[in-house]
């Protein structure tokens, strides 16, 4: 029989005992991913996005409107500032939650000018944690059990499970991403436009995606691999949960994510470590 404690949670009323060094080491994992994606899009120029005359203040009013480009650009600034001393702030367990809760407005400004799924996750993910009773102070981690982190630790685990889900979801609706030719487009297309970056965006090797392959049809490899993707994305969530299949799920989990990561890394770098650590909380 197939004990979950996720299921058990949920019946009595989140009462379920869990470790809460996970909850704890999930915290400083989380903050050193919101501070990554902050140095990421800083790499990326994100500081002087909305300068007066830039491209990017351009974009803005034309999608917000003058007034509300105006005051998004007013606190750009000072939100990335702001959820920066918020990250740290949570990596060390000071004042955590109203940390967590910083770092996530600053995120939901982020939002209203790049919408972006792995915003919305991070975003989410450091919700999560405000209904935590012992998010931990300093580095030090707590000994034993309690239900205090048990709530927090079910909706990180729902809101993972959540993502895969829905990603495999969509991915399934595509005809394109099944066929495999959106990842043979996607593999041409970063073959043809990394020399041409002047940062580093790509990191995968040359996949043998051929001009004629990303135009008009992917080959057998590419579908097994589509395939492979979906599969995946729906198996990874059920396999944490279960004590006897978690090491296989956390080995395909992260080489899931290593492929996902040699697409885009300095972007999917933050993503990738937020998700990866709620792995943490799939334990008891």
């Amino acid at each position: 029989m197939i004990r979950v404690w996720l299921l058990e949670s949920l019946s009595n009323g989140f009462d379920t005992p869990v470790r809460d060094a996970n909850l704890q080491v999930y915290r400083m994992l989380l903050a050193a991913a919101v501070l990554i994606k902050i140095g990421a899009t800083a790499f990326l120029g994100d500081w002087n996005r909305f300068r007066p005359g830039g491209f990017g203040r351009y974009v803005l009013e034309r999608q917000r409107g003058v007034r509300w480009a105006r005051f998004l650009a007013a606190v750009h600034k000072p939100l990335v500032v702001a959820r920066g001393i918020a990250a740290v702030m949570l990596f060390f367990g000071v004042a955590p939650k109203i940390a967590a809760l910083i770092a996530a407005v600053g995120f939901l400004h982020e939002l209203s000018y790049e919408y972006r799924f792995n915003t919305i996750y991070i975003s989410l993910s450091l919700l999560c944690l405000l209904p935590a009773g012992r998010l931990g102070d300093s580095l030090s981690l707590s000994d034993g059990s309690s239900s205090a982190n048990t709530w927090s630790q079910f909706l990180i685990v729902l809101l993972t499970a959540d993502m895969y889900w829905n990603s495999a979801y969509h991915k399934v609706r595509s005809s394109q991403f099944v066929s495999g030719l959106s990842l043979a487009q996607l593999a041409y297309v970063a073959r043809q436009a990394k020399p041409l970056l002047p940062m580093w965006e790509y990191a995968h090797p040359p996949l043998g995606a051929t001009r004629a392959a990303a135009a008009g049809g992917a080959g057998t490899r590419w579908r097994v691999l589509a395939v492979t993707v979906v599969v995946l994305e729906v198996l990874i969530p059920v396999g944490l949960l279960v004590p006897e299949t978690r090491s296989a799920a956390i080995a395909a989990g992260v080489a899931l994510h290593m492929a996902f990561l040699g697409i885009l890394p300095l972007r999917l770098a933050p993503f990738t470590l937020a998700t990866l650590a709620a792995y943490l909380v799939f334990v008891p």
